[in-house]
């Protein structure tokens, strides 16, 4: 790293300084910065639940704040519409299968016939055409029935997850169309904690070891478990979402903590000397300028990352090194 470097005498007769100044070694003085960060826990799933065929509501079993298990009833419908359509199918299987035994003895006559040349082989293939007719409209309506037994299952709707209903949006007795949203559900599981970013401390963030969730007393361990590539345009912010590594429940709201890992010195030790902020290192007898371009005054400022941790930085007697002409400083 290129620095700007003044070299001072260690005795300073007109101040009397070079014998008081002290130093401390950077590792001692340096701080690491504390980030905060509003979060929220929310559940993984939280779905909008809605029927897949309309009707009036028989039964609505499910309560809000009712924690409800998979696979668990939650509307039903009247079913009766759909189950008349259910044995209309079954009937028309059945006629149709019928009309296949016919079609069959039909055949098998014809053949018997043909062979003694009693009927011609255009006649036997007309025959033959009509059981296959009788035999694809067989497996449609087959298809047809299962359709109709699906309405019937659909007129029921299960809990898809382990959840808690948030919200009830409809009454028993209320007619519902195909998709209206009936209940909010949300689940129960683990839930993921979601922060936004702001760009300046995603890296930080990610290079972070550790991070806690503090909320309502509770202080909980995090995992990182992504961090979204999209950047939010308005608040210039990225979502990063987390794991609890210890149960807590969901619609817990706090802040998300962590210690940036990049070294940072106290404002007070940076000065300003011919126009450059920058501290003051004490090697031996000398004492050295180092300029830190990214210093601002009264803020702390980050330490270049190949300064050793011992590097010796002048404590007392620094503010009578060198003083920058009145008017000079900032």
């Amino acid at each position: 790293m290129k620095m700007r470097i003044v070299w001072l005498w260690c005795l300073l007769p007109a101040l009397g300084a070079a014998a008081e100044l002290t130093t401390r070694p950077l590792s001692e003085l340096a701080v690491y910065p504390t980030y905060r960060l509003s979060a929220a826990a929310t559940p993984v799933n939280e779905a909008q639940l809605g029927m897949a065929v309309g009707g009036r509501i028989a039964a609505l079993p499910a309560r809000v704040g009712e924690q409800v298990t998979q696979g668990q009833r939650l509307v039903a419908l009247d079913a009766r519409e759909y189950q008349i359509a259910v044995a209309r199918a079954k009937a028309q299987v059945a006629l149709i299968a019928s009309q296949i035994k016919l079609a069959q003895s039909q055949v098998a006559q014809s053949e018997a016939l043909a062979a003694r040349n009693f009927v011609s082989g255009d006649a036997l293939r007309i025959k033959q055409t009509e059981l296959a007719v009788r035999r694809n409209e067989l497996a449609a309506s087959r298809q047809a029935l299962a359709a109709a037994e699906l309405d019937v299952q659909h007129t029921t709707l299960r809990a898809p997850f382990d959840g808690v209903v948030k919200a009830r949006l409809a009454s028993v007795g209320d007619f519902v169309s195909p998709g209206a949203a009936l209940l909010v559900l949300a689940s129960t599981g683990a839930p993921e904690i979601r922060a936004s970013v702001p760009l300046p401390q995603v890296e930080s963030l990610r290079a972070a070891g550790a991070w806690t969730l503090f909320a309502s007393g509770l202080e909980v361990p995090l995992r990182l478990l992504r961090v979204s590539p999209l950047v939010d345009r308005a608040g210039q912010a990225q979502v990063a979402v987390f794991a609890p590594l210890r149960e807590i429940p969901v619609g817990l709201a706090g802040e998300i903590r962590w210690q940036g890992r990049q070294a940072q010195l106290p404002p007070a030790f940076v000065q300003r000397r011919d126009g450059h902020f920058g501290v003051f290192v004490k090697t031996g007898e000398t004492v050295a300028f180092r300029p830190l371009p990214a210093a601002q005054a009264g803020r702390p400022v980050a330490v270049p990352a190949d300064w050793p941790a011992d590097t010796p930085i002048v404590d007392a007697g620094r503010f009578q090194i060198g003083l920058e002409p009145a008017g000079g400083a900032r």
